[in-house]
């Protein structure tokens, strides 16, 4: 008798684990994922936007990335480098057997051709690359990079999209149009479909370097520019995950027992751009004027439901070299009269306010800024478009004033700097600010600067001056407001936007 029940213990010990097991490999084959807007350009050289640029962590790979904190870089593709005395000579040892998507094997050659592709190619982070002078692969585990002089954060711009490995053989056959829609690279997921302005679907890359990852064998991301219509779609199961959730619905997102709702740390800022080549944006007074007469607590309390702060640099708050000497100047409506007077506008003046359709933040901010700014005689005409239409707009010029995000892409402040100070970069963020000499003298140094103390002075005095200038208006930092299935496992996205979706899941219940 003993025996049989020892027998049947065991038994039932085996059914016990085989259920486990069985639990732990129920998932779901496909994960979808809305979000407010498409991608357009997933060529690495050229792209710019984050609804590209996040999607690159998906499909390409460097040297090195930007840590799970977003504050230091971790090797990648390097599993270690050496850096001459000089600082002139990087030489990376790669890890062996790497093979792209299709199976095929990656070579010197490719990685060759990928870093100087990113310096040679015209682009908005071409400057990533300027400091390179040469490539060379001895061999296909070995990349050499020499430097035309020290640079203070080459390994920063190492882990940067464009500076990733592709291949050489099949942007040839298919060319640079082409390319923008089908890249190949190495990371965990690989383009299957992609149905412009609606969605992409990514599959798990079969040759990932990673054996066990990733767990997920899709993820499909869903244009749902309507912030409304993607929550009511993630309510009844047509959506996994929802991204850029309005601030006001996370509480009663999360009390659904099905749903989960967040915000993540992030480096996000939203800011006011204002049309340098249109009066009155051209004065620094006027533009002094609408910082006074903005209540940016107004605006977080309202929008943010105290999830977020106050922004005063234009750096986010948790960033490398962030001036916390900088103070909001407070909402002062008869300073910001006086100042208008002074620039000569002394009944105000009538402008546009282009908001992207669709997405709740920037409505709330076109509201309450709209109320406000009346209040110092300035008319603001609220017009609302498709978002895709709103951002060429913003990118052409063709704006007066707009509300949108940044987010920088490395753990450096230079990147921001480079975008923001120097004119050839995107005409500094797409306001055709006529920036100091001063300013764009300090941006040059800070990439050549290899004491940190000295480097930290110059973004203080780079904050300083942005915010006397007021070129642009940072309105408040906030988190990344996503929503998901409870079955959702493995959600992670950087503070600097990158999506690490290797260790994804959705349960099957």
């Amino acid at each position: 008798m003993k025996i049989k029940l020892s027998l049947l213990l065991v038994f039932v010990l085996i059914l016990s684990v085989f259920s486990v097991v069985s639990a732990e490999v129920q998932i779901a084959q496909q994960i979808k994922i809305g979000r407010i807007q498409d991608s357009y350009d997933l060529d690495p050289a050229t792209t710019t936007n984050n609804a590209n640029l996040w999607m690159f962590s998906l499909i390409v790979e460097g040297l090195v990335k930007g840590s799970n904190d977003g504050t230091s870089i971790e090797p990648a593709l390097a599993e270690s480098w050496d850096i001459s005395e000089d600082g002139l000579v990087y030489t990376f040892h790669l890890k062996p057997g790497v093979k792209f998507s299709d199976g095929t094997p990656v070579t010197g050659e490719d990685w060759v051709w990928s870093i100087l592709r990113a310096r040679d190619t015209e682009g908005e982070f071409t400057f990533t690359a300027e400091v390179i002078e040469d490539v060379t692969a001895p061999d296909d585990n070995t990349l050499i990079i020499k430097l035309k002089e020290p640079w203070a954060l080459f390994m920063a711009d190492l882990a940067m999209f464009n500076l990733t490995v592709q291949k050489k053989s099949y942007f040839e056959e298919i060319g640079q149009e082409a390319y923008t829609k089908r890249p190949i690279g190495t990371g965990p997921y690989m383009i299957k479909e992609w149905e412009m302005g609606e969605y992409i679907l990514f599959a798990k890359n079969p040759y990932y370097h990673i054996a066990s990852l990733p767990k997920t064998e899709e993820i499909k991301f869903i244009a749902v520019p309507d912030d409304n219509t993607r929550l009511l779609q993630l309510e009844a199961g047509q959506l996994d995950i929802a991204t850029d959730v309005p601030f006001n619905k996370l509480q009663e997102i999360d009390s659904n027992p099905k749903l989960t709702a967040m915000g993540m740390p992030s480096a996000y800022t939203y800011y006011l751009f204002f049309n340098h080549t249109r009066k009155p944006y051209d004065s620094q007074k006027v533009r002094l004027a609408l910082d006074y007469g903005t209540d940016k607590q107004a605006l977080v309390n309202f929008i943010l439901f105290g999830k977020g702060e106050v922004a005063t640099s234009f750096r986010p708050k948790s960033s490398l070299f962030y001036n916390a000497s900088l103070k909001d100047r407070g909402y002062d409506v008869e300073k910001a009269k006086a100042l208008l007077a002074e620039a000569g506008y002394p009944n105000g003046f009538e402008t546009d306010f282009i908001v992207r359709s669709g997405n709740s933040v920037y409505q709330q901010v076109a509201v309450l800024l709209k109320e406000q700014w009346s209040k110092m005689g300035v008319n603001m005409n609220v017009v609302a478009l498709e978002s895709g239409l709103g951002f060429q707009k913003y990118r052409a010029l063709d704006y007066d004033v707009l509300v949108g995000p940044f987010s920088d892409d490395m753990p450096d402040p230079s990147q921001q700097c480079e975008y923001y100070f120097i004119p050839e970069n995107a005409k500094c963020a797409s306001t055709a600010w006529a920036v100091p000499e001063r300013a764009i003298e300090l941006t040059q140094q800070g990439k050549r600067e290899m004491d940190m103390a000295k480097r930290e002075q110059i973004y203080l005095e780079l904050q300083q001056i942005y915010y006397d200038e007021v070129p642009m208006m940072p309105l408040f930092h906030l988190p990344y407001a996503v929503a998901m299935s409870n079955d959702i496992e493995g959600f992670a996205q950087n503070p600097l936007g990158s999506y690490r979706f290797e260790e994804l899941v959705k349960n099957i219940k």
